[in-house]
């Protein structure tokens, strides 16, 4: 196994303090030279032109990164690859290839290279595929490193964004006290998370930490939920039950969305606040719970109090300490570490080699806003990983998060089921794949007379991903759809858009 340290880089930028070890390796001496000459004061360059020396080399010691020739005069490179990757995973591949050699790009990135690059290409390519490669390893060994003691305490909370770690140095210092803490921000940003977090870094941690969602909660319905109720105290009610706060006895007690109690609900959890003591709906004992309470919300509670929506007294009880969640674009540094401890989590959930992102998918990752913030990247590399035939996400499924978001191939069959034609060599490889996806959704629009829920079934898709795959490639359900021929019978219609 490959135990090479990882270095600390920031994305494209070049390693400071060590030079991370990389091999080269082609049969062309020029190409061997050139790239040690350009790279040799930045990494630590080692080259090979054969394959069989290749692997002398890496059984020899360990390498960050291998460059590799996809056409060898021993053995190709995909091959070389595929033993490599088995003794080394932790190393990272890059393919050099001719021009046109589309199935064997294809091939390659089901195989798990990280980035390939296609001759003739500069040092600057060269330098910005070496340090993407770097940056993923190094990702992983952090998520790695984070996983190991299990997401618990406030520690463990994966960020590099400084605003967030204050946020989090803020909880740190409140965790060992039994203060009231209100949590603020957008939905998706990681309240119930941070919650949780609290809990487990304070003295509390080994009694139970009891949510209670009060949006989703019925309002005639809520107190029973937070206090519980009396046998007999309602039609319903044929025993009793404890409820919430019972639960949450010497362990912390969530509010969630607290901002949606109604104006009676909040005078009732008021009163508790006071003196921490309650009565069960349909009793007239009063009870006493211990309890830490945490309370989120993605209002702002100060204008739902000048509207007379909130308590103000509430307000003052809950936000003794305040803490303010930004959202995922404002932190944009987080987003790959993230995506990496989520591909990581759902590929061990679901049993799949995924090991990384390509690079268009990172490029996707860094340019969509996030309006979902941490929720919506968690369900987006779980689709990923899901829809995932290969080691390495070729694409992220963007298409529902709204206008102007990246659509890729969703479902489809992937790759293309036919070769290439001669015809097709001449494109970029995106190039190639939009023109088979416009045929392949051309062929199944005909094959189902133009109807959208039968063609978006077939497909695997929403028909909103549909519609704007459609609207990209030109096409129109109306020239697919049946026409009266001389009566009732009816006929697809070819039109411009027939199969080509």
């Amino acid at each position: 196994m490959d135990s090479h340290p990882g270095p600390n880089l920031a994305p494209g930028q070049p390693p400071s303090g060590w030079r991370p070890a990389v091999l080269v390796l082609d049969d062309e001496w020029s190409i061997l030279e050139r790239i040690r000459a350009e790279l040799s004061g930045d990494f630590e360059v080692v080259t090979a032109s054969r394959a069989q020396e290749a692997q002398e080399l890496i059984a020899s010691r360990a390498f960050d990164v291998v460059l590799t020739d996809l056409r060898m005069p021993d053995m190709d490179g995909l091959s070389l690859v595929r033993q490599m990757k088995a003794r080394f995973p932790e190393t990272q591949y890059i393919l050099m290839t001719a021009f046109g050699d589309i199935e064997d790009i294809i091939s390659a990135l089901r195989l798990g290279v990280a980035d390939y690059l296609r001759k003739p290409f500069t040092m600057g390519e060269v330098r910005h595929a070496l340090n993407r490669c770097l940056e993923q390893r190094r990702l992983r060994r952090e998520v790695a490193s984070l996983r190991a003691a299990g997401p618990q305490g406030l520690s463990d909370i994966i960020t590099r964004s400084r605003t967030m770690a204050e946020v989090v140095r803020l909880a740190q210092t409140v965790a060992a006290t039994d203060v009231t803490v209100l949590l603020n921000g957008d939905t998706g940003t990681g309240k119930e998370l941070l919650a949780r977090a609290i809990h487990n870094s304070s003295p509390r941690r080994q009694q139970p930490f009891v949510e209670i969602n009060c949006a989703a909660i019925p309002a005639s319905l809520i107190e029973s939920e937070l206090f519980g109720h009396e046998r007999g105290s309602f039609t319903g009610a044929h025993a009793r039950k404890l409820g919430r706060v019972e639960m949450a006895n010497q362990g912390t007690l969530f509010l969630d969305e607290v901002g949606e109690m109604s104006l009676d609900m909040q005078a009732k959890l008021l009163r508790f606040l006071q003196e921490f003591t309650f009565e069960r709906v349909g009793g007239t004992k009063k009870q006493k719970a211990d309890v830490r309470v945490v309370a989120a919300t993605n209002r702002e509670l100060k204008q739902a109090v000048a509207e007379g929506l909130f308590r103000q007294d509430l307000l003052y009880r809950l936000n003794v300490i305040h803490l303010d969640l930004p959202p995922l674009r404002q932190r944009p540094e987080d987003i790959p570490l993230l995506a990496e401890f989520f591909l990581q989590r759902f590929a061990l959930k679901y049993g799949k080699q995924v090991m990384g992102l390509s690079p268009r998918a990172q490029d996707q990752l860094m340019s969509h806003d996030w309006p979902g913030n941490v929720r919506e990247l968690e369900h987006v590399m779980e689709r990923a990983v899901i829809l995932c035939r290969s080691s390495q996400v070729q694409r992220l499924d963007l298409a529902d998060a709204g206008p102007g978001a990246p659509v890729d191939l969703g479902q489809a069959p992937w790759p293309p089921a036919a070769p290439p034609q001669m015809e097709d060599l001449g494109l970029s490889l995106h190039e190639y794949l939009e023109r088979w996806e416009r045929r392949y959704l051309k062929a199944l629009l005909q094959a189902h007379l133009g109807s959208i829920q039968d063609t978006a079934r077939a497909a695997g898709l929403n028909p909103k991903t549909l519609y704007l795959k459609m609207t990209r490639h030109g096409l129109s359900k109306k020239d697919y759809r049946p026409v009266r021929t001389g009566g009732r019978g009816a006929r697809p219609r070819a039109g411009k858009h027939g199969v080509s």
